[in-house]
């Protein structure tokens, strides 16, 4: 599983994000193992994601943010 952070004015907050509701599948960044395969179409694709944020300390309220980068290979 790969652990990701949102960063905001009260500090960290680590979560994961998945390909599936039941959040065993993570979302990854090998292809064949913990990616989604699509064929294109020349029309949008929508993919949801699904995240977990694990117990940890709680930070102050505030925005977070992360971005996640999206790699198209063909």
């Amino acid at each position: 599983m790969t652990t990701r952070q949102m960063a905001g004015a009260g500090g960290l907050i680590n979560y994961s994000i998945f390909r599936d509701a039941g959040r065993t599948q993570n979302w990854g960044t090998t292809a064949g193992s913990d990616t989604v395969a699509g064929v294109g179409n020349g029309a949008a694709q929508n993919y949801t994601v699904y995240g977990r944020v694990p117990a940890q300390t709680t930070p102050a309220p505030a925005l977070y943010t992360d971005t996640i980068t999206v790699t198209v290979t063909y």
